[in-house]
């Protein structure tokens, strides 16, 4: 038995020596269907997520939410412990009347987007800034209050 497990064996090529560019290439196209979907139905439903960007600095974390399309007054910043919640709340109405063909239509809508950013520390409330400018959002959390302890690896 020994034998016949050699003889497969010496008969394995040296390399995998396989081309995987069109395995890539399908990847890549399938990447780009879901992503221009999802950016479709995003318009379709008059969705508008936003993006946030986290950064730091050498005394803060940086939380920054693009808000293009929305006003300071819908906006809600809460912080519960060690996260971070972004929401912002829209609502439209919508009135027509036609007088010579008598009717009136009225449509209400109501969006609600929210963004959490976990931190590895409590977020300190009273020293953490918010400013809105322009349609950016930008929380400065102060790292001071942090117990971070770096280990060395051995």
């Amino acid at each position: 038995m020994v034998d016949s497990n050699k003889n497969k064996i010496d008969k394995l090529p040296d390399k995998f020596d396989v081309d995987l560019t069109p395995f890539k290439n399908f990847m890549q196209q399938m990447d780009s269907f879901f992503q221009q979907s999802f950016n479709q139905m995003n318009s379709f439903l008059n969705l508008r997520p936003f993006k946030t960007h986290v950064y730091e600095t050498t005394s803060d974390i940086i939380v920054e939410a693009e808000l293009p399309h929305y006003k300071r007054e819908q906006i809600h910043i809460e912080v519960i412990g060690k996260r971070l919640r972004i929401a912002v709340e829209e609502q439209a109405i919508t009135e027509e009347k036609d007088d010579i063909n008598h009717y009136y239509r009225k449509s209400q809508s109501q969006q609600y987007l929210e963004r959490f950013v976990t931190l590895p520390f409590e977020i300190p409330e009273h020293e953490t800034k918010a400013t809105f400018n322009k349609g950016l959002l930008k929380i400065t959390i102060p790292k001071n209050n942090s117990n971070t302890t770096y280990l060395n690896i051995d």
